[in-house]
């Protein structure tokens, strides 16, 4: 029998992995610690979260048992907009704490490392505030914490109807303003990744070709919400531009899967969502691991 055992030598903890006789014949002086039945094993990763926001959505369960989709609900302000204005008149001070809460009830079920999306202000102002929130977070928290910045999540009141314009706005000012914030406030650390939330009536997928080339041009690694309710092709757009990942993925075709399996861009299947939305499809994650295409938590 297998077993991973966990010794302590010179107050540094090693995992082991081989029968009980044989990890302490390896390790004859090491501190032995009874974990009384638990087991020890890596921490998990987190690579797409939605944790800095304030505000809630509690008016939108009301639409959901009355089977209106997501994007239904979207257009009648709900959703992402829904928090819009509570993000947007949240102090640094409180999008931290309600933040920490949620970050260590992860780290209370064991994930060590979490991606956080910015995307709740779609301003410059309150998109800069969610990724001072995620610094601080991340140096004063237990679990790390990788930042993306998320701008392009929805249109925001001020440029409903004017798609364009809040596109241009995001190449033009919002970008090039988060790099200069972010080089002088980030101890030099890498740039956050940026991601587009690409899908009919958000932006579509020459709008979310804009957005991500203009962050690939100012050096940001990419990210992509794609085909989640609708197939336009983001996935494909994610391996062609090179993102680490396109996430979602419900409705992405064999065609997007091939295209993804011949990239370097991870599929990250994401089925709480389509769980929680009571839909009836999830990620197609038989023909992705069919295909040879990277997905997270693969099990041969």
């Amino acid at each position: 029998m297998i077993e991973q055992g966990a010794v302590v030598c010179e107050g540094e903890i090693i995992l082991a992995v081989g029968g009980e006789a044989e990890i302490l014949e390896r390790y004859p002086d090491a501190e032995r610690v009874d974990l009384h039945s638990r087991a020890v094993v890596p921490g998990f990763v987190d690579p797409h979260t939605h944790l800095i926001w304030a505000g809630d959505r509690a008016g939108e369960f009301e639409m959901r048992l009355q089977g209106k989709s997501y994007m239904e609900i979207m257009a009648a302000g709900g959703g992402i907009l829904a928090t819009l204005t509570a993000t947007r008149n949240a102090s640094l001070e409180q999008l931290v704490e309600e933040a920490r809460s949620r970050a260590d009830t992860a780290f209370s079920y064991g994930t060590t490392t979490i991606e956080a999306k910015t995307g709740y202000g779609l301003d410059i102002e309150t998109e800069l505030r969610q990724l001072e929130a995620i610094l601080e977070l991340d140096r004063t928290a237990p679990i790390d914490i990788v930042p993306t910045y998320m701008g392009a999540h929805a249109i925001p009141p001020e440029y409903k109807g004017n798609t364009e314009g809040f596109t241009r706005f995001l190449c033009e000012e919002a970008l090039p303003a988060t790099k200069q914030w972010w080089l002088e406030h980030a101890s030099g650390r890498p740039l956050p990744f940026v991601d587009v939330f690409c899908e009919a009536g958000v932006f579509e997928i020459e709008e979310t070709r804009e957005i991500l080339s203009a962050a690939k041009g100012l050096g940001f690694p990419l990210k992509l919400h794609a085909d989640e309710f609708e197939n336009l092709g983001g996935a494909s757009l994610a391996a062609e531009l090179g993102a680490v990942s396109a996430d979602h993925l419900v409705k992405t075709s064999l065609e997007d899967v091939h295209r993804l399996a011949a990239s370097e861009t991870v599929a990250v299947s994401l089925p709480g969502t389509p769980f929680g939305l009571a839909q009836q499809e999830y990620t197609p994650a038989k023909e992705i691991l069919a295909a040879d295409a990277t997905l997270p938590w693969q099990l041969t």
